[in-house]
This record gives C-alpha cells, sequence and structure tokens, in this order.
C-alpha cells in the first residue's frame, strides 16, 4: 500500500495501543504466577465524568501532520529503485521521475498547501532532458486535476525558473494556481547558448523569493531539472545552511555522476566563452579521490564508468534538505551515461560518499596522512603513460643503436617527474592507510597507490633496461643481431629499488580486487594489471 496509507494505519494502531491499552499494568516476567482467587464479578464503572472522547479534529491534525511529514520523501521517491546511493534500475527516464513527482504532490495537496518550484536547465547540453521533462510536466499537472477537484483554489501553486547564463529568469515569479498558465510556460522554456549553470546561486535567490511561504502552513518543494553539476559547487554549504531552517526540500532530477572524474568522455555542442569546463558532470565526492594517471591501452579506461550516484554538491543538497536526488539514465538524453558499466546495489550500500560539509572534510583530511595525499594527488598534472615505446633495437652498428636508444629513453624522461611526483607523495603516507576506516576511501588510496607504483615501475623500469644495453650486451645466439624489450612480470634485472616498486604495485592493485570485488576500483585495477609491470630483453 502507499506509504502514507500505511504510515496511517500504523499510527491508528499505535493510538489503539497507547490509548486503549492504558489501565494494563506491566508484570515482571520472571515472577511466579500468582494464585488464581475467585473473585465477585465487579460492577460496571460509571463513566468518570473527566474522561473525554478521543478530539476527531486533533486526530485529523495528527493525521495531515503525517502526511506533510511524507512529502516527496515517499516510497516512490525515496525507496526502492529511484534515488542515488539506494538501489536503482538501470534506465530511469525523465518521465518515470516526473510521474513520481505528481504522485507525492497528489499525496501532500490531499492534506496541506503545496508549492513546487521548477528551476530547469535551459543550456545547451540539457536540451534533451528538458524536452523530456516538458513532457512529462505537461501529463503531469493534467493527471493532478482529479486530486485538486474540491480543494482550495490555491492548494498547489507553482513557480518556473530557468537556469542558463548569468542569472536565473523567474519566469512565473509569483506563484500561481492556474496549471495551464504553468503547462503553457514549462512549454515555452528559453534556451541558452552560453553555457553557464550557477545553479546553486539560483537555488539561493529561490529560497529568499519563496522560503517565506513555509511560514503560511504551505509546504514548499523545489525541483531542480539539469544534466550537469553546477558551476558554483563550492556554494552547497552556505545554500543548505539556508534551506534547512526554512524547511524547504529540494529535489533534483539529473544524470549520474561519472566514476570518479568531473565528466566523462563525450562530446558537447556547448562552447563556453568564459574559460569553464563545457560539461562538469562529477565528481559523486566532494572532492576527487584518484590518481590522475592515464592507463597504457586507453586514457582513463576503455569503458566508461557509471558511478551509480548523483554530482556530490547536488546530491548534498538534496539529501541535507531532505529530497531526493533522481538519477534518470536514458539514450535519448545523449552520450551520457550511455552504456556506461553501473554497479549493483550492494555497491552503493557499501560505497556511499561522505555527505558531509567543506569544514569536516578538511579536518578528515588533516588527521591522516594517506587521505591528505590522496586529495593532494588528485590535482597534480595529468601523468602520462608510457604507451607504444620503442622496443626493437638492431646492434651491429654501435653508433647507430646509442641514437635509438637515446630517442627510445626521451620518452620515459618526460613522464618520470610527475609519475615520480604522484608516487612519492602517496608512497610517503602509506603508514596512515590502515587508519582509514571508510571502505570508499581505503579502495581509493589503494588503487592510486598500486597505479603509480604500476608506473613508476614501467617507466624507471624501461628507462633502466635501456641504459643497461648501452652499457654493453652479449646475443647469446652469435646469428642474433636485434634486442627486444618485451613486457615481464618481473624488473630483477633493473635493480632491486625497482623491483621492490614492482611488487608494491602488485600488491596494492591485487588487495584492491581481493578487498573490492564487483567495485568499480576492482575493475581498474584489473585494467591496470592487464599489463605485466616489468620488462626483460630477448634477442632474436
Amino acid at each position: 500500500m502507499p506509504l502514507f496509507r500505511c504510515s496511517f494505519w500504523l499510527l491508528s494502531l499505535g493510538l489503539a495501543l497507547f490509548v486503549g491499552c492504558d489501565g494494563v499494568g506491566i508484570r515482571n516476567p520472571f515472577a511466579k504466577p500468582a494464585p488464581v482467587a475467585k473473585q465477585p464479578a465487579a460492577p460496571k464503572p460509571a463513566a468518570s465524568p473527566g474522561t473525554k472522547k478521543p478530539d476527531p479534529v486533533a486526530a485529523r491534525k495528527a493525521r495531515e501532520a503525517e502526511a506533510r511529514g511524507t512529502m516527496i520523501r515517499t516510497a516512490s521517491m525515496r525507496g526502492g529503485k529511484t534515488s542515488g546511493g539506494g538501489a536503482m534500475e538501470s534506465r530511469l527516464d525523465v518521465h518515470d521521475a516526473i510521474s513520481r513527482v505528481g504522485d507525492d504532490l497528489k499525496n501532500t495537496v490531499e492534506y496541506s498547501p503545496a508549492l513546487v518550484v521548477w528551476m530547469v536547465d535551459t543550456t545547451q547540453s540539457a536540451s534533451a532532458l528538458k524536452r523530456g521533462f516538458q513532457e512529462a510536466a505537461a501529463k503531469m499537472y493534467q493527471d493532478l486535476g482529479p486530486a485538486l477537484a474540491g480543494k482550495s483554489a490555491d492548494q498547489l501553486t507553482s513557480a518556473v525558473v530557468a537556469i542558463g547564463g548569468a542569472q536565473p529568469q523567474f519566469l512565473i515569479d509569483a506563484p500561481t494556481s492556474n496549471l495551464a498558465a504553468v503547462r503553457d510556460q514549462i512549454n515555452k522554456l528559453p534556451s541558452d547558448d552560453s553555457g553557464a549553470e550557477p545553479i546553486f546561486a539560483a537555488v539561493d535567490q529561490a529560497l529568499d523569493k519563496y522560503g517565506k511561504f513555509r511560514s503560511q502552513n504551505r509546504e514548499v518543494a523545489v525541483v531542480i531539472v539539469t544534466d550537469e553539476a553546477g558551476d558554483d559547487q563550492d556554494k552547497v554549504d552556505a545554500v543548505i545552511a539556508k534551506a534547512k531552517p526554512l524547511g524547504v526540500k529540494i529535489h533534483a532530477i539529473g544524470v549520474p555522476a561519472p566514476f570518479g572524474r568531473n565528466a566523462g568522455a563525450m562530446q558537447t555542442s556547448e562552447n563556453r566563452r568564459d574559460g569553464m569546463p563545457a560539461i562538469v558532470q562529477g565528481p559523486e565526492t566532494r572532492r576527487l579521490q584518484r590518481a590522475n594517471i592515464d592507463f597504457m591501452s586507453a586514457g582513463f579506461g576503455s569503458q566508461e564508468i557509471d558511478s551509480g550516484f548523483g554530482p556530490f554538491a547536488l546530491n548534498y543538497l538534496c539529501r541535507a534538505t531532505g529530497g531526493a536526488y533522481l538519477i534518470v539514465r536514458s539514450s535519448s538524453l545523449g552520450s551520457w551515461p550511455g552504456n556506461a558499466n553501473v554497479y549493483g546495489s550492494e555497491y552503493r550500500r557499501k560505497y556511499p560518499p561522505q555527505y558531509i560539509s567543506a569544514e569536516q572534510y578538511q579536518q578528515m583530511l588533516a588527521e591522516n596522512k594517506a587521505l591528505a595525499a590522496l586529495d593532494a594527488v588528485a590535482y597534480l598534472p595529468q601523468s602520462g603513460a608510457l604507451t607504444a615505446p620503442a622496443t626493437n633495437f638492431r646492434a651491429g652498428d654501435e653508433a647507430a643503436l646509442k641514437r635509438s636508444l637515446d630517442s627510445a629513453q626521451r620518452l620515459p624522461a618526460r613522464l618520470a617527474p610527475p609519475i615520480e611526483a604522484v608516487y612519492n607523495r602517496l608512497s610517503d603516507a602509506e603508514g596512515d592507510r590502515d587508519k582509514i576506516t571508510d571502505p570508499r576511501w581505503r579502495a581509493s588510496f589503494d588503487l592510486a597507490l598500486g597505479r603509480a607504483a604500476a608506473a613508476k615501475a614501467r617507466t624507471d623500469g624501461y628507462n633502466q633496461m635501456l641504459a643497461l644495453l648501452k652499457g654493453g650486451r652479449k646475443f647469446e645466439d652469435p646469428s642474433h643481431d636485434t634486442w627486444i624489450l618485451q613486457p615481464a612480470d618481473s624488473l630483477s634485472e633493473a635493480g632491486s629499488r625497482l623491483e621492490k616498486v614492482r611488487k608494491q604495485a602488485v600488491e596494492s592493485l591485487q588487495r584492491v580486487i581481493d578487498e573490492n570485488p564487483d567495485s568499480p576500483w576492482a575493475e581498474l585495477a584489473r585494467r591496470e594489471l592487464e599489463n605485466p609491470i616489468g620488462w626483460q630483453w630477448t634477442e632474436a
């Protein structure tokens, strides 16, 4: 049954148990039963003049308060398969999300006046999401008609705000109960070509305008519809501090954040003229928590990974105000999330981001060197990978061989410094690794250290093996004339120091896989281990 009906039934049952059984004493369950004595039947007691019958008005108000408490937070929104961080279906489209908002509005207006403020991203990247919202909202308002029949004329009011550009546009500024006017304005939402999305500044202004309606015994919900995380995510703590005392619930409908990244690898039609990134859809954590190192095969990975959570700031805003972030995944939205890998509900239950303030986050970093190191390396310059290095070196002409070796060593010489910076920072802080209690942080640190050690072992090992060949080497077979450097599971020839780094990489990556099965970290660790972390010379 719907949650609010279930809640009312349980509330009634609780009242019956509390009021109807107040003459029942509490007996010691360990005491011996007293002997049963025959007693004359007692006369029925006269009604006490002080006894009051239950007040139907008070009971009704209690039920209404219970219903108001469930606004936009009933099972259709928070439970089952909808909100980021809970179990979710792999494909929830905009129509589904708006339908669930509509169901909860029906519940709310049954017992309380309500105001819903739609804040819609009108930038080019969100055009498909906006179209889906326009279609779904028209149907939702049509379906709300019967629920409003017989109610006060202003039982449900709406405001519409367009996000896009430097300032939001309050298209329906004064809330209106004219559903036709609301549908018409939603159908005429503008388009913005600047790409600017100051979402949190817009919400802040909306709270200034509409927060006052909560003091008028009216429920207020803000619903943000966007495909990005917002240009001003740093304002989230201030917006939460303003929204919570007002009692305004904030909800969002949007795409999942890419795992550990600000954006997925996608094409976009937006062209920002203000120097800001064209697309920002993540990360799912307050700050990045990964080593920014390329894979040998292809970039950050050959496949995209869906984090299973919304962008941190929006998700945090929703949770902190009692709202929900509804993740939509639909091919009609464009390239993201597309066919990105999605992990199941067990992963989301075990590895939720920490929804804490910036101050709390910084305090956590200050208390653990490993966490501080991971945070620091996440913002170091991108480190390249040793992709397609020269591996065949023809002997015979010593001068020519030296030139080819010198040329080959230029690549590791260029790659080594940024890799060294990442590795040294993480390796120096490894002593605090075992103090990490959060499984997400622990998996992230192990993966970052393993990948940094792997990059260092491959790059420095390659360079060292070339240096050894420069020092002279004899063929085992006199008929051979070419040295071939092949990937191998050893760096013993390059020296004990690099072999130790190689083993550190393998151990860290394997620990990620063993301790975090069926997770994005395990997938990336396996991807790193696809290529051997070492080198050996062969001849031909």
